[in-house]
């Protein structure tokens, strides 16, 4: 994760960067604030340009980089070590620490110097002890964020954002601010298009999964979770309703699963699914959840039993 070492009059501490991070006075717009009179609305660029960051001076003022004036609207490479003088003052300082590539993060607002990157999909504040099921839905490109123990979907967060986890708030930093929604093309796979073929043992207590995308088979190995997609699937299928909503209580009698349990099947299953099928558009359709219930978006599928394909 990139940062640097700000030092102010004010102020001294860790920023994070973002994939195109503003530097300036502007409240409300920049990235880094700088609320000082000679520094511009908008005084300093740093980009990410793979492989490396650079900055550009866009001030009124100037800035200094490593003691040297800096061209105007010329990127420059940084180095880890570099010092950035905003306009040449002396007063705001920024020592650049880290160069990685950006990753989107979530920082300790007690504890900057914690960070938790987070990835597509990620439990909170750990696999071993989840408080909230974190994912980005791949249709939306927005981050939603579930409890575990009563599946309550919040969301979209957005750069900046709180979020409260084991009672301490951790703000997001995400790299590219992205809200709007995906427009699908006529030409484009969806879930729709995809087949969801399960393998049970005569028992039933063993589940496999296989996604056939446009003739290329997939295979996702046994999951407890799949069992929960086609406990959803066979009650839509009895049920004789095509929306399918089942209950979530009598789901987890019918299963013999505590709410925690099967939150966290969720999430699993949402992000397996997510992650074997990255340029297929509908994830978001395949659990949804509403007042208690849940569904499930498959439109095509095949169970089969001991190799008996289920009517």
């Amino acid at each position: 994760m990139a940062f640097f070492d700000l030092i102010t009059p004010d102020y001294s501490g860790l920023e994070y960067l973002r994939d195109y991070h503003t530097l300036g006075r502007r409240d409300g717009t920049v990235d880094t604030l700088l609320k000082y009179s000679y520094v511009s609305k908008l005084h300093a660029v740093i980009e990410w340009r793979e492989p490396n960051w650079l900055i550009k001076d866009v001030s009124k003022n100037g800035l200094k980089l490593n003691n040297k004036i800096v061209p105007a609207q010329k990127p420059i490479i940084l180095s880890v070590g570099d010092t950035i003088d905003m306009a040449g003052m002396g007063d705001v300082i920024l020592t650049v620490k880290d160069l990685s590539a950006p990753v989107p993060l979530l920082i300790n607002q007690a504890s900057p110097i914690e960070t938790i990157k987070i990835g597509e999909s990620v439990l909170l504040p750990s696999d071993s002890a989840p408080e909230l099921a974190l994912h980005l839905c791949p249709d939306r490109e927005q981050w939603f964020s579930d409890s575990v123990e009563t599946g309550e979907e919040t969301g979209p967060h957005e750069h900046g954002d709180l979020i409260r986890i084991n009672n301490v708030d951790w703000k997001f930093l995400l790299i590219a601010e992205d809200d709007a929604t995906t427009v699908v093309s006529s030409n484009q796979i969806t879930l729709d298009d995809v087949i969801f073929r399960f393998d049970l043992s005569q028992d039933e207590e063993s589940a496999s999964l296989t996604l056939i995308d446009n003739g290329v088979e997939l295979e996702l190995g046994e999951r407890s979770h799949h069992y929960l997609l086609v406990h959803l699937l066979r009650h839509r299928l009895q049920s004789g309703d095509d929306i399918g909503w089942l209950d979530t209580q009598l789901l987890m009698k019918e299963l013999g699963l505590e709410e925690t349990h099967l939150n966290i099947q969720i999430f699993r299953a949402r992000k397996q699914v997510a992650l074997a099928l990255p340029t297929v558009t509908g994830h978001s359709k395949l659990i949804a959840r509403r007042r208690g219930s849940l569904r499930l978006g498959i439109k095509n599928f095949e169970i089969y039993k001991e190799g008996v394909k289920e009517a």
